[in-house]
């Protein structure tokens, strides 16, 4: 029994030196081409006191996020930084990976399933698109993606609600993910 009681000591002990969510800080704003976008909602994906990522989503100042992220007329970004790699699998879920080859021409798909396997503690992922270029994905300040098409950003989305309509998902996850900034 004792030695229940100095591994609960040990794990609270431990946990307290942990950061917070709170203490996660994403950037307020990000730009995008010449356009600085504002965080509309931010979160982190936590384990117990294990931090896998945090990410922000961007959206011009005063645009509703559901509209802006389906309207190819308006900017948006979709910001990570990965905090652990404790629950990363080795392979790019097979959602997503079904998602990104259905959309992407084979060199931009083969360089994000690459970009992929690279992933390390500290690293920004950013997903943004601007009318006119498109859609960029970069590691880190590396872009290894590119397409002009805005249905890339339809068809994350969808893939992402998961059965859920997609205005429904997206207003739900950004009201309850308010940024602290």
């Amino acid at each position: 029994m004792k030695w229940l009681l100095a591994l609960a000591l040990l794990v609270l002990g431990t946990a307290a030196l942990m950061p917070t969510s709170t203490a996660i800080r994403v950037p307020s704003a990000m730009r995008i081409g010449d356009v600085q976008l504002p965080a509309a909602s931010c979160a982190t994906r936590d384990t117990l006191w294990i931090h896998h990522y945090a990410a922000a989503l961007y959206v011009p100042p005063r645009e509703s996020p559901i509209d802006a992220l389906q309207d190819p007329q308006q900017p948006k970004a979709l910001h990570v930084q990965i905090l652990s790699k404790a629950f990363l699998p080795k392979e790019m879920p097979k959602k997503w990976r079904d998602t990104l080859q259905g959309e992407l021409d084979g060199a931009a798909f083969g360089a994000v399933r690459e970009a992929w396997h690279e992933l390390s503690v500290g690293d920004r992922l950013t997903v943004a698109y601007l009318p006119g270029p498109g859609m960029t994905l970069q590691l880190n300040d590396r872009v290894v993606a590119r397409t002009p098409k805005h249905e890339v950003i339809d068809a994350l989305l969808k893939t992402w609600a998961e059965g859920e309509p997609v205005p429904q998902r997206v207003n739900r996850v950004v009201a309850s993910h308010p940024c602290q900034h």
